[in-house]
């Protein structure tokens, strides 16, 4: 899979081509995020619903966490809030109630096999053979505060809001870890283009029922 890098101040992106097209990665450094997609799961649970998303463990071990726990897991920078864990050779699976082209990933303490950690987390989505992993990460972000991929915890540029867009239609994606841990949330869903189209398309009605109601506004009142 052919990838070219390009750096910029504040963000970096990595485009990726696929079958179907190039996806492009955005990385955002945060701080104070607290995703809550995992709101109101049960703590230590793999197999489960968020709405219409099916989520369900492959292999190993993986489950809902809050906190950090020592040698197991640690909660994401700024996330107070429910998280997903996968551990070492672990696999968990989500299937989508309706199919995406992007998604937005918090993506904690980012392991990307540096610095004698040994630890490689991936992410996998069933179009075009698309792969993401932590080692891909490496390097990206801000020019002076770049990704390590060394699983830092309490480093802003190690716990990032990874977003993808780009991508053919998927409905299943996949997220492991070589060794503990993958911690992980979800963030909002970027609508699709056909969902934008339906936007305008409802506020242009809208604007033009105004327009309408002002018109026969203005000719009753002559």
């Amino acid at each position: 899979m052919r990838k070219t890098l390009l750096m910029t101040t504040g963000l970096a992106w990595l485009a990726l081509t696929g079958a179907a097209g190039a996806a492009t990665v955005t990385l955002t450094a945060e701080t104070a995020l607290s995703p809550n997609y995992f709101v109101g799961q049960t703590v230590g649970t793999n197999t489960f619903s968020v709405g219409t998303d099916k989520w369900s463990l492959l292999s190993g071990t993986a489950g809902i966490a809050v906190g950090t726990t020592a040698k197991v897991s640690a909660d994401p920078l700024g996330d107070t809030l429910p998280y997903m864990s996968v551990e070492g050779g672990g696999t968990e699976q989500v299937v989508f109630g309706t199919p995406r082209t992007s998604i937005s990933i918090y993506w904690g303490s980012i392991d990307g096999n540096q610095g004698g950690n040994n630890n490689l987390n991936t992410f996998a989505i069933t179009v075009d053979g698309f792969t993401l992993t932590g080692a891909d990460l490496v390097g990206m972000s801000t020019i002076a505060d770049p990704v390590t991929g060394t699983g830092n915890q309490s480093s802003p540029s190690g716990n990032q809001l990874v977003t993808i867009t780009g991508l053919g239609p998927f409905t299943t994606a996949t997220f492991s870890s070589t060794n503990n841990a993958f911690e992980f949330s979800l963030g909002s869903a970027i609508p699709e283009p056909s969902t934008w189209a339906m936007m305008m398309l409802g506020f242009a009605g809208l604007g033009y029922a105004a327009f309408r109601r002002n018109s026969k506004g203005r000719a009753l009142a002559i």
